[in-house]
């Protein structure tokens, strides 16, 4: 009997705790849903951003670009007629000066047809003083002199005209320069317009490069630019002397040549070269760190800190430099610029700064 009892006391203790677990997991306190409800709408914790002050720089506003080495003065050396090459005065990287023979090719039967005109022009000026003198006496007609003269202006026309041909059979240095790479031999018999050699005149030197049609107006005749070249470990500087009149309308770009020494014969044309074109300097730039920039479709926006939550601002950009870019609108001095932890905030959102930059 008492065992009987023991076991009805059991199992109305494990009812017992039966129902306070379904009846507390159906019916909860009004403070429990409260805390709940907390609970739920708590959000995520605020972000942790660097941020940055605005401030009013001096800037230089520099250009950079790309262009090309170009010799001051070259051509290539081709002859006039065609020939034997006789006289060959010309090696490969040899420096020549202005005027100087370079090649000579055979001129022999030109030259005895000039000594033959020659030979009957002289007798004609010996002639010439008797027939003034005749024509003074009234022995000979004012129409016969005037055929002997032009006699005499035929065989001088005749006399130019071998010079010339003979001029054609030489090759003469127009400039001074440095000779290239030779193509023909002593000996060679050439036709017209053969390519001998090329002569490049390469002191000073001379940089083309091009940049935007917004810096057109910026750039004048005599500004300083600085340029480095490939396998050149020193900077060089040059002027600008000559600009384009006009923009080239695919590129949009205006297109600029500068000169800059060369008498050490360091530079080669046709080198690539990296150019650096200070236009004006300017004392209340705004410069921001570019990784502090959101680019989209068609705008370019920052986030700022105002009354402590994250505030977007679409800015418009100008020029740049290796980290950072000029802004000329859309920032004030004294704006709070976050410029690190940007993909992690939101407008509207509070925020913890890290450290101020």
């Amino acid at each position: 009997m008492q065992k009987k009892n023991i076991a009805r006391l059991a199992y109305g203790v494990i009812g017992g705790v039966l129902l306070y677990l379904i009846w507390s997991s159906f019916f909860r306190t009004d403070t429990e849903l409260e805390t709940g409800k907390t609970t739920a709408s708590a959000g995520p914790p605020p972000s942790t951003v660097k941020v940055e002050v605005v401030q009013l720089r001096d800037f230089d506003v520099l250009v950079f670009a790309t262009g090309s080495l170009v010799a001051n003065q070259e051509v290539s050396l081709t002859t006039e007629t065609a020939g034997k090459i006789i006289q060959l005065n010309l090696q490969e990287g040899e420096r020549v000066n202005k005027g100087q023979l370079l090649l000579k090719l055979n001129d022999a039967d030109l030259q005895a047809q000039l000594s033959k005109l020659k030979t009957r022009f002289k007798e004609i000026q010996n002639r010439d003083t008797r027939q003034k003198a005749l024509l003074e006496k009234g022995a000979i007609s004012q129409q016969e002199y005037e055929l002997f003269e032009a006699e005499k202006q035929g065989v001088e026309a005749d006399m130019d005209l071998l010079k010339a041909q003979i001029e054609k059979t030489e090759i003469r240095a127009p400039f001074s320069g440095r000779v290239g790479l030779r193509y023909v031999s002593l000996g060679a018999f050439v036709s017209q317009n053969a390519n001998i050699a090329q002569l490049v005149n390469a002191d000073p030197m001379l940089v083309d490069f091009a940049v935007p049609e917004r810096y057109a107006s910026l750039i004048k005749q005599g500004n300083s630019i600085r340029l480095t070249v490939e396998n050149q470990p020193d900077t060089f500087t040059a002027k600008v002397v000559a600009i384009s009149p006009q923009i080239d309308a695919t590129s949009r770009t205006l297109t600029i040549r500068a000169r800059l020494d060369n008498s050490q014969a360091t530079l080669v044309p046709g080198a690539f070269a990296r150019v650096e074109l200070r236009l004006r300097q300017m004392e209340d730039a705004i410069l921001i760190p570019t990784r502090a920039i959101v680019p989209e479709l068609k705008a370019k926006k920052v986030f700022l800190i105002k009354n402590g939550v994250v505030t977007p601002t679409y800015i418009e950009t100008r020029e740049r430099t290796d980290d950072r870019i000029r802004v000329s609108s859309g920032l004030a001095e004294g704006d709070t610029l976050i410029t690190a932890g940007i993909l992690k905030v939101r407008p509207g959102q509070q925020v913890n700064v890290l450290e101020f930059e």
